[in-house]
């Protein structure tokens, strides 16, 4: 299917129909969101909250099923533009597209700018918390943004909807303050309403988030009423450790095993490994060594962990921050490589996940390219045999087991075209890119994919 609206003949581009897996038996139906990034949407608190609700409005509610629980997921980091809100964010969200470099040089200096405008905020944390790191102080600085724009609207749409909601954002847990000295000095200057959202932990983590419908704490700050989980990521990306300066989940002990754990939803045993972790396993596919601990270290066995843990649902909130259609640096092929996690949890005779939901953001930001192919797999129910672009041959004997169809995607968001030569698949993200000039420059696919999840009935995938 081409899209009509594309500037160029035959290529897909911008929001792209709904495509789903339809079970009558379903017990929970499951959304993958695929949001294009677009920092206008940082425009105000409102413009921000107005996108998000339009994406619910135009891609899950059309498609839920009245009486079936549902549980929508959004990328990981999808509240990456918050921090810019505002007149503070001004002169970021002004900032033309650049051409990516070895390093986000481009975004690094915005963030400085914003730093800048963030200047009451970071004295006030410096007070609280003493000497800060310079990496991850703007999003620290931004806790009473993030709490106003990030958490709250989602949990809101939670609430609203009826839904369950997974999102995710880089920023410190947090609590609400009447104090107006603390007002003054953590809250944004442009809202009076006599609130601030302090952080509780100069550390700033990749956070996913789950909201129920429901409330389940009265007396939690705004945004977290009904929040019933806050996963912490890890292991962390090159780009998260020494670029944005993360900090990491608990690698071992109790605290690592609750992280990695599962929540019941609607009765599913619902995990979060947000990108990078679902690739964790410790080993090849297929080949767990005798006598393996998957709790040694969690930074090497995240996904082992949680299937050892009885995760059903693997939930792997995606944000890739490079080219989708591309060669990674291991010699593979990016969208092959990307099988290790979304297919591999339901493939993999070794872990016995039943399903793997994973949303990708897409769209550029300065010069950070976002991009990649939604989602849902299944161990225990067939679709129709599908693949991401490109992965028609592996080209190394190591990715072979990743290669072809697979009649485990019940639900695969579509690229810019079909599939094809890889290099012309290389020349189109190329177009895709930030500062190419080309008139699909930012052009990445918006959608949604779903599938109807069923209960284990002990047919041999139940766990115990």
């Amino acid at each position: 299917m081409t899209d009509p609206t594309s500037p160029i003949p035959g290529i897909r581009t911008g929001r792209q129909p709904v495509r789903g897996h339809d079970d009558p038996a379903g017990d929970l139906r499951v959304f993958a969101v695929q949001y294009r990034l677009d920092v206008a949407h940082a425009d105000s608190y409102e413009s921000y909250r107005s996108a998000m609700r339009e994406l619910m409005d135009s891609l899950v509610v059309p498609h839920l099923v009245p009486g079936r629980p549902a549980l929508v997921v959004f990328p990981e980091a999808v509240g990456l533009p918050t921090v810019a809100i505002g007149a503070r964010g001004e002169a970021f969200r002004a900032l033309p597209s650049a051409p990516a470099v070895e390093a986000p040089a481009a975004l690094a200096a915005g963030m400085g700018m914003l730093a800048a405008a963030y200047e009451r905020q970071l004295v006030g944390y410096i007070g609280l918390f003493g000497e800060l790191d310079p990496r991850s102080a703007l999003l620290l600085a931004a806790t009473d943004t993030a709490a106003r724009a990030f958490s709250q609207t989602f949990s809101d749409i939670a609430r609203d909807y009826g839904v369950w909601v997974v999102a995710g954002n880089y920023q410190p847990p947090y609590r609400e303050t009447r104090d107006p000295e603390e007002v003054a000095l953590f809250g944004d200057p442009e809202v009076a309403d006599g609130v601030a959202y302090v952080a509780t932990t100069p550390h700033v983590t990749n956070a996913t988030f789950l909201w129920s419908p429901d409330t389940v704490r009265a007396d939690a700050p705004a945004g977290e009423s009904n929040l019933v989980v806050r996963n912490e990521k890890i292991p962390l990306t090159d780009m998260e450790l020494d670029f944005l300066g993360l900090a990491e989940g608990p690698a071992e002990g109790e605290d690592a095993r609750r992280n990695a754990g599962w929540v019941d939803v609607a009765g599913f045993r619902v995990g979060f490994a947000t990108s990078l972790p679902a690739f964790a396993y410790g080993y090849p596919f297929g080949q767990r060594p005798d006598g393996f601990d998957p709790f040694a270290d969690l930074r090497e066995s995240y996904a082992a962990a949680q299937d050892a843990l009885d995760v059903d649902v693997m939930i792997q909130a995606d944000a890739n921050p490079g080219p989708w259609a591309f060669p990674v640096e291991s010699g593979a092929w990016q969208p092959l490589e990307w099988m290790g996690s979304t297919w591999r949890a339901v493939a993999d005779p070794t872990v016995r996940f039943r399903y793997n939901v994973t949303p990708m953001m897409t769209g550029n930001l300065v010069d950070l390219f976002f991009d990649g192919q939604s989602s849902i797999t299944s161990r225990v129910a067939s679709g129709d045999p599908a693949r991401f672009v490109g992965n028609g041959e592996s080209g190394t004997a190591e990715y072979d087991v990743y290669a072809g169809d697979k009649t485990e995607f019940l639900a695969i968001s579509d690229w810019v075209v079909d599939d094809g030569p890889r290099e012309e698949l290389v020349q189109l993200t190329g177009a895709l890119s930030p500062g190419s000039g080309h008139p699909l420059e930012g052009q990445q696919i918006e959608t949604a994919i779903y599938a109807d999840l069923v209960l284990p009935d002990g047919d041999g995938g139940a766990r115990a």
